[in-house]
Formats: C-alpha cells, structure tokens, sequence
C-alpha cells in the first residue's frame, strides 16, 4: 500500500505511479470534484433504518463473526446511495475510533462527496473494492482499511447496497477481502432464502427467458420488477410498464411503448396478468452493424469486461484507453444490455 508520504506527493506535485492504478484514477476524480483531503465534514443524509438489507443484515452479520480480521473489526451495511445504514464492531474501542472520524450511520461516502474509499471505489467501478490505509483520499482514515462488496438483491436484480468491513490498516492481510466477499455471499444466500413463493415464481420465469439471445427481459407484477440490464435500456419504470399491461388487457400478446419500442407479452399464467408476466423485448445484436471494424471493437470489449469481472476501471487499462471512452463504446454497442 502507499506510504502517507506518496499521498503527500499526489497532492502537492501530482506525482503518479506510485500507488495501484485504480487507487490514483480514485483520487483524480476526488479532485475533481473538490473534496478536501484534510477535512471531514461529511454531509448528513436520510436512510432507512428498516430496508430490507438491514433487516437480514442485522439479524446474520452478528452471528457471523468469525468471518472477521483480527481482534478488532467493523461491518457495516451501506444503501444505494452510499449511505451508511447500519453498523456492528466486535470491539467497542473500534466503535468509538470509527465515531470520531464520522463513520456513522446517516453520512454518504460517495466518491465525489468524500473522496477514494472503500464504499466509494466500490460504487465508482460496481464490483468489490478494498482501499488499504493512506490510499484513502481523507487523511482521517489511513489509520483504517475498509473493503466493501455490492449486494445485488437476487429476486429483482437490483442493487440493494453494500457490505463494508473496515479494520485497523496494521491488521490488513488478505483475509480482508475474502471475509467481505464472504459476508456478502452469506447476505445473498439469506436474502435467496427469505424470498416468497410469490417471488421465487417470478425469478423462475425470468430464467426461463433471460437466455434468450438479442432480448431484452423483463418481469414484473403489481410490486416487484426483474430485470438484468439496469436502466441504461431507457424503459419506464415498474409502475408504468405495469400500468399499461393492465390497460392492454389479459389476452395482449404484444405491448407498445410511445417510444415506438413494442414487447412480447408472456403471462406467468395464462390468461391472468394478476400472477405477474414477462415482457420480451428485441434488442441489436454484434452482427446487425454494418461495420465490421466496429463488429470486432464491439467483441473485444465485450471479451475484456468479461474477464474484467465487469470492472470498467480494469478493462480501460487493459484496452489502452480512458474510462470515458469505455464507457462512451458501451452506450455506442449496447454492451450493458449484455
């Protein structure tokens, strides 16, 4: 890990190459944004203290501890906006060390809001992140490593937050990552666990369609919405979507859109949109471009964010290029349709 003294070298004379690549890339953007390294003041922020991470959170992670680093270790549960929610220590000295560098319930650790951190890079690049000691942008934290993991909820999809571990940066070995990533298998599992049967119908007939090449695939009842893609696709949310299947009607095969896209309509049980439904929609394929320079630009993108794990950060050094312009190729290809 960087030394406090290369974090004093970024800062003053922009000095590169010395910490990991997706360390400094946080910290550039930090600055950007105009946070202050040497200052706390972290915005205060509204969260529910009941969500459903936190209800199987709370009841999992104290009966977990053995997963935890050393003698004394933090987890905490983050929502999707990067707020603290919910928070637990196997030590009570650690608490009130965490306490006083404003690592609490109701504050954000957004990237741009508070700089490199454990949750922050993980929201930045969506995958698991870990910031060890004095990679953190804020110099209150290098006495502390903190990784995190994103939760996916395993009925709709969507992201439900994250897992946080911190611990004291001397005690950091790999065992700390291993024990978020474990954290956050067992939140899943639970989560798999407490899902209805009302649920786990849907979750099946999605599975039974989301294979299908060149679709895009949605499924959705009067409460709940699966979907794979995230809402880069541009489709109206669950209300809406749900609200025109109730005015097409039980026997609709087909659903048009305003925006002139038209979906494939599959009830769970035929004849009753009650039960929930499917709606199929076409999406272009690598072979529908005309191009095929941008054919193979397009399939060598898609083969680096596999092995990427998805981890734009990684797959833009791999691919020689900037973030903006990954992302920039995977809104032009459709890639996060995927």
């Amino acid at each position: 890990m960087p030394s406090s003294d290369v974090w004093q070298q970024f800062l003053e004379a922009d000095r590169r190459g010395l910490a990991r690549p997706e360390i400094e890339e946080s910290w550039l953007r930090s600055r950007r944004s105009g946070v202050d390294p040497e200052r706390l003041d972290l915005d205060a922020a509204d969260y529910d203290p009941e969500a459903l991470l936190v209800a199987v959170g709370s009841r999992i992670i104290p009966g977990t501890a053995d997963l935890l680093v050393g003698d004394a270790a933090s987890v905490a549960l983050v929502d999707p906006r990067g707020t603290l929610t919910w928070r637990w220590e196997s030590d009570p000295a650690l608490r009130g060390d965490l306490q006083r560098v404003e690592v609490e319930p109701g504050h954000r650790y957004v990237e741009d809001g508070v700089g490199t951190c454990g949750v922050g890079l993980s929201m930045a690049v969506r995958s698991a992140s870990m910031v060890v000691g004095a990679e953190h942008f804020k110099q209150a934290w290098h006495p502390y490593t903190c990784a995190t993991a994103p939760i996916v909820d395993p009925v709709t999809r969507l992201l439900l937050g994250s897992v946080n571990v911190c611990c004291r940066a001397e005690h950091t070995n790999r065992f700390v990552m291993a024990a978020v990533i474990a954290f956050a298998e067992r939140l899943r599992s639970a989560l798999r666990d407490a899902a209805t049967p009302r649920q786990r119908r849907l979750v099946d007939a999605h599975m039974t369609f989301r294979s299908l090449p060149g679709t895009t695939v949605l499924t959705l009842d009067n409460e709940i919405l699966i979907s794979d893609t995230g809402p880069s696709t541009g489709l109206p949310d669950r209300a809406t979507l749900w609200a025109a299947l109730r005015e097409a009607g039980p026997s609709a095969t087909e659903l048009a859109l305003p925006d002139g896209r038209v979906a494939t309509v599959r009830p769970i049980t035929p004849g009753r949109f009650e039960d929930g439904c499917v709606l199929l929609f076409k999406t272009s394929s690598l072979s529908d471009r005309e191009n095929p320079l941008e054919n193979a630009e397009a399939e060598i993108i898609r083969e680096v964010l596999a092995a990427c794990r998805g981890n734009k950060t990684a797959a833009a050094s791999r691919l020689g290029m900037s973030r903006g312009t990954l992302y920039k190729r995977i809104r032009r290809y459709g890639l996060d349709e995927d």
